[in-house]
């Protein structure tokens, strides 16, 4: 099976991971903190977060006696009496709370799982020649409004106040952070155990499935040049190092975020691709 893999960040500390492990992979997307306010003796606490969760899943994933949305509670579980070594959890708005969206397969027998907790993805194509997509949209229906509001502030430069943010724009993310695990809002990997079991999990035959692609956000921009199939051809072509290389370029030369439309001029960015073509996949 070929492998190939990257993350990548234009900031200090990068608030994606990844990890692979004997029977699975993962890809970890931080959500931005939307305070200044750190609490973890780390210096970023999301990139704690992330970094907590890859040592965890490497340690756990493959212990197929528990379902992935067990595993995962039981490290939301472990996350939580750690983190309230630090700070008192309950004394949290939601905005100062870390979150996360995540993506994960892994083989159990003749069964490729996976599961999508946040707007991460994962492509699967399959031997019949479709494509399935597993992804949650509802935080993208939420930051659509803070991007509409940003394309209709031609001033907005002069106000900014916090990570590129006017004082309306942030207030907005906010409410917006505030709607997290909530069911008028949307579902991602934070301190609630039962936001799991609202996580997206779908199971294919391994012999019928060919490529796999995990990929946080930040490859969203890809999208306006490629087609689901190019994408995961131009990995296979050219590598996944060369795909985020081609990616910073494409958001350097849309730096002012009119042709496409997103909340930050780079995100970090992160995949895992998974070719299973000519293996034998009864192992």
């Amino acid at each position: 099976m070929k492998v190939d893999f990257c993350t990548d960040t234009v900031k200090k500390y990068n608030e994606d991971t990844y990890g692979l492990t004997r029977l699975g992979a993962f890809v970890i997307d931080g959500a931005s903190a939307l305070t200044e306010k750190s609490y973890l003796p780390s210096g970023n606490d999301v990139a704690w977060l992330v970094q907590w969760w890859k040592g965890y899943l490497e340690e756990h994933l493959d212990d197929t006696s528990h379902s992935i949305q067990e595993i995962l509670k039981e490290g939301i579980s472990r996350l939580n009496k750690e983190v309230a070594t630090f700070v008192d959890l309950s004394s949290l708005q939601p905005h100062e709370k870390l979150s996360a969206g995540i993506a994960v397969v892994r083989k159990n027998g003749q069964v490729l799982e996976t599961f999508i907790l946040g707007d991460v993805k994962i492509f699967i194509e399959q031997s019949n020649g479709q494509m399935a997509v597993l992804t949650d949209e509802s935080i993208n229906r939420l930051d659509e409004q803070v991007i509409q509001l940003m394309a209709r502030d031609e001033n907005r430069e002069d106000r900014i106040v916090f990570k590129g943010f006017t004082q309306e724009e942030l207030d907005l993310l906010n409410k917006n952070r505030s709607k997290m695990n909530q069911p008028d809002g949307y579902y991602i990997l934070s301190h609630c155990e039962e936001a799991v079991d609202q996580g997206i999990y779908k199971t294919f035959p391994v012999e019928c499935v060919e490529r796999v692609l995990l990929a946080t956000d930040g490859l969203n921009p890809l999208q306006a040049k490629y087609t689901k199939k190019d994408l995961l051809e131009t990995i296979w072509e050219k590598g996944a190092s060369a795909l985020i290389q081609e990616l910073r370029k494409l958001e350097k030369a849309d730096k002012d975020k009119t042709r496409i439309g997103r909340l930050k001029t780079h995100d970090d960015a992160t995949l895992i691709y998974l070719d299973f073509r000519g293996m034998t996949k009864d192992r």
